[in-house]
């Protein structure tokens, strides 16, 4: 005996079969599917025939969710936690700074992260930053998949470390050895020190 499970997604169905239903065959026409033995959700469709316990289907439906909600969050834009601009916000700060040439933060990596989200509760160095950031729970060492007005961290030559604001399209903007505010490639900054990840701007 058998039950099929098909899941479709497009114009793609994709049989599974377990035991306990009568395998439906071209001889053999499916009877009337009620509510009780159909289950649908979208992208993709899946679709139950026979008497089944929704198992997998609740799964798959359950794994959409959480895939549909990160897409939502990162459309919205990145979390922050205590600050006074949202990260959309925070980016054009800084890239209107580095338009107009600004300077005055010669060593000064950690303050120019904070001037841009209008931080409340700042702490003293990028690394005691990306510390406190591990503690609660919102830093990806090591990560390479970085959202715009994501704060990143190096172990610079530096005790304090460095960190730089992510823009967009493989950009950082940062302070510079004079204390000047530019928009440099990321992957530069590897020469000041091993990239250690990004975390969400967190000041609490």
């Amino acid at each position: 005996m058998k039950r099929t499970v098909s899941l479709v997604a497009g114009v793609v169905a994709v049989p599974l079969f377990a035991s306990s239903v009568a395998a439906l065959t071209p001889e053999t026409a499916p009877a009337a599917t009620n509510a009780a033995t159909a289950l649908a959700v979208s992208a993709p469709t899946i679709q139950i025939a026979g008497d089944t316990d929704f198992v997998s289907a609740a799964s798959w439906a359950k794994k959409e969710e959480i895939r549909e909600r990160k897409r939502a969050a990162r459309a919205a834009g990145l979390r922050t936690f205590g600050t006074a601009h949202t990260a959309k916000e925070a980016v054009a700060r800084l890239k209107a700074w580095a338009n107009q040439g600004m300077g005055g933060y010669p060593d000064q990596c950690l303050r120019l992260a904070d001037d841009a989200y209008g931080a409340s509760a700042r702490t003293t160095t990028a690394l005691a930053q990306w510390g406190r950031a591990k503690s609660a729970g919102v830093a990806h060492p090591g990560s390479r998949d970085i959202p715009v007005g994501a704060h990143m961290f190096w172990q610079a030559s530096h005790p304090a470390g460095h960190i730089a604001t992510y823009v967009g399209d493989g950009k950082v903007v940062t302070n510079m050895p004079g204390g000047s505010v530019e928009i440099v490639d990321w992957h530069e900054l590897n020469e000041w020190g091993p990239y250690l990840g990004w975390a969400n701007p967190y000041y609490r």
